[in-house]
């Protein structure tokens, strides 16, 4: 008698698998066009920033940016998965800061 291997899909076909993963490929094209307008508004910020001599890192704001999307989550992301993502993309937006200074 022959052992079955198991389906690794879950018994969901391939076709909606591949739907899925279309709908995935779709959402993370959203989200690249949504951090890079975000970054955009960095820049701005940064040259404002520039402008009237204000340092570029804010720990107070960027935390405040944490705790007010914590309390926003519904999950499933978790609020550790959401720190480190808010983090690296609030790192990223002071490296655009950064790239718009003057030498001082």
């Amino acid at each position: 008698m022959s052992q079955s291997i198991p389906d690794k899909t879950g018994g969901i076909p391939n076709a909606e698998i591949s739907a899925l993963r279309l709908a995935i490929d779709e959402i993370d094209e959203k989200i690249m066009d949504l951090i890079n307008r975000r970054l955009w508004l960095a820049q701005q910020i940064g040259s404002a920033k520039n402008q009237g001599g204000i340092q570029i890192t804010d720990r107070q704001r960027e935390e405040e940016i944490i705790h007010r999307l914590r309390h926003k989550n519904s999950g499933p992301l978790s609020n550790d998965g959401l720190r480190h993502i808010f983090t690296a993309i609030m790192v990223e937006g002071r490296n655009v800061q950064k790239t718009d200074r003057k030498p001082t």
